[in-house]
């Protein structure tokens, strides 16, 4: 047997087994790489599910592919957002301002099953009648974070423009490079961040990303000392929220007396929702991703 059909039939493994064969020599492999043909959607959900692999393989066409291999780094940058996001969603966590996080959930369009690597959707975001995330009603998340490391951004970037930000789905993204390293277990040095937003376009309509660059040495390799607030991704509530019904964000009067309603008995007293205090009130506006934080675990995620 060749090298080639060898390595073909150790990657092919991941997929049969959901572990990755020692002598696979992902390392080797350049992405996005063909790991199995054939494969219906509803089997490529479970097989992912089954395996709990999510942001690591693609489905287009009955077509698999590896699009990203597992890395500390690549986990480590998703945390350190979805951590800084998590934390400040508490104040509306359990009411019906509530914004989820659904992670790396399978998302379905046509002949396409894509994942983020972080997504966000507030909970009371109404069906679709068509073109949802599942392919059917399920709403589009509003918030899609997608980090590269040993996937190439150009890779990315078009998932995202192309994608998630097309008409009717997500309104903002974020997309993390990580350049790798030249060595193993070497920390990276190379790290930028685009934030994309669909209302941040140029005079032609293009998508305008602000960039940010947090690595932790600059073009002559001096170190940058990147500080607490210095590179911060501002997430606006009006684009957290898009698509939500305006009473859900400003609680709606009581409903009015209904005329002829029969008396209750010592009816107990009901609170007024407009006295309510909304919980947004207490939500900062924006929610901030300070890159300072995301930086501070990937390169402290290897001891």
């Amino acid at each position: 047997m060749s090298r080639i059909s060898q390595l073909k039939k150790y990657r092919y493994y991941w997929w049969k087994t959901g572990n990755m064969h020692p002598k696979a020599k992902w390392e080797e492999a350049d992405l996005p790489y063909e790991l199995a043909k054939d494969v219906p959607f509803d089997t490529y959900v479970k097989q992912t599910d089954k395996y709990n692999i999510h942001g690591f393989w693609e489905w287009e066409n009955g077509t698999v592919r590896v699009i990203e291999l597992p890395s500390s780094f690549h986990e480590t940058c998703i945390s350190g957002i979805v951590r800084q996001i998590n934390r400040q969603l508490g104040a509306v966590e359990g009411t019906n301002a509530d914004i989820f996080n659904y992670g790396a959930t399978t998302t379905k369009s046509r002949g396409s099953g894509k994942e983020a690597d972080a997504s966000f959707r507030p909970v009371s975001k109404p069906q679709v009648n068509r073109g949802g995330s599942d392919g059917n009603s399920q709403p589009w998340p509003n918030l899609v974070v997608e980090v590269a490391y040993s996937q190439e951004e150009a890779v990315v970037r078009n998932k995202i423009e192309d994608y998630w930000l097309r008409a009717g789905r997500a309104h903002d993204a974020i997309l993390i490079k990580i350049e790798p390293p030249t060595a193993p277990n070497v920390i990276p040095e190379f790290m930028t961040a685009k934030h994309y937003c669909i209302n941040n376009r140029t005079a032609t309509g293009a998508l305008q990303p602000i960039v940010y660059d947090f690595s932790t040495t600059d073009d002559q390799g001096n170190p940058t000392n990147l500080q607490p607030g210095q590179r911060v991704i501002n997430i606006q509530h009006a684009c957290l929220y898009h698509g939500v019904p305006a009473n859900i964000l400003n609680p709606p009067p009581p409903p009015p007396p209904q005329p002829n309603a029969p008396l209750q008995p010592n009816p107990a007293p009901q609170p007024n929702p407009a006295s309510q205090p909304n919980p947004v009130a207490n939500l900062p506006n924006p929610i901030i991703i300070d890159l300072y934080l995301v930086q501070y675990q990937i390169i402290n995620c290897i001891v």
